[in-house]
């Protein structure tokens, strides 16, 4: 099964060259299904997701979704906190957190936005424990042969390379990937740093160069945590706008990243991970 994997559009702080191009490149791949994970939009306006709309109508394939911290509205406090999803419904999805089994596969989104935290920096993502608790019901009927996969907007894991400016983890990231790896998940789609890389987190007994660094909780189960880039956005930090293109048969697990540039849409790099 073939997935395209983009985020961060950022209708209302897009790039209209890569907008212009990126239907017609999705559809060259014949993909199966299209994950977004997340920020759709700049400020949560109508006018942007109207946008959002019509792009994701341009697309060749079904959308499995998840809204991100631009999908809130940003600058109508009111409607932010009285119906913070209330465009996001009504454009894009009316589920804030999907879930689709398909063709071996079985996919499942976790809403990391929310409409205010502690911290002052709204921005930041949080996962809660009620979440996990769904997360590993809907699992549960899952045949045992599917490979399971979850999508976020906020990262579980940092990069290994340095960040143009520090990001926050999602709240419970570590308890998160810890409840992946025991229930067998395989892949966590996320986006928000806008960058593009791919994490591995190593079976038990197996820290080494590839397993991240810090609490070892989670370290119970190969997941390959992979970041898309921001695909269209004009906020780029230090990395071009990208996609991954994600092909999954017999359990093996192959991650193109597919980069905008002068010569158009090109393969950069490869990571993949066998069952």
């Amino acid at each position: 099964m073939r997935l395209v994997h983009v985020s961060d559009l950022h209708f209302g702080h897009h790039d209209d060259s890569v907008v212009a191009s990126l239907a017609a490149e999705i559809a060259s791949r014949e993909p199966d299904l299209i994950v977004v994970s997340g920020d759709f939009t700049q400020i949560g306006s109508r006018k942007e997701f109207e946008a959002a709309c019509r792009f994701i109508d341009t697309l060749p394939a079904p959308v499995f979704a998840v809204p991100g911290n631009h999908d809130v509205p940003e600058r109508n406090l009111i409607k932010r906190f009285l119906n913070p999803y209330g465009h996001y419904k009504r454009y894009i999805d009316e589920n804030l957190e999907p879930f689709v089994v398909k063709d071996g596969l079985a996919l499942a989104g976790l809403r990391t936005s929310r409409r205010a935290n502690w911290s002052l920096n709204w921005s930041d993502g949080s996962i809660s424990r009620d979440q996990l608790d769904t997360l590993e019901q809907r699992f549960a009927g899952v045949p045992v042969d599917h490979v399971k996969i979850v999508v976020a907007h906020h990262p579980l894991m940092h990069p290994e390379e340095a960040m143009m400016r520090h990001q926050r983890l999602v709240k419970r990231a570590d308890l998160a990937l810890e409840t992946f790896a025991r229930i067998g998940v395989r892949l966590v789609l996320s986006g928000h740093f806008h960058m593009s890389y791919v994490r591995r987190h190593a079976h038990a007994g197996e820290i080494g160069e590839a397993a991240p660094s810090g609490p070892r909780k989670s370290a119970a189960g190969h997941i390959l945590v992979a970041q898309a880039a921001s695909t269209t956005s004009t906020r780029l930090r230090g990395h071009p706008n990208a996609y991954n293109l994600i092909d999954i048969a017999d359990g093996d697990i192959e991650i193109n990243v597919r980069e905008w540039g002068d010569e158009g849409w090109i393969t950069r790099e490869k990571a993949k991970e066998e069952a």
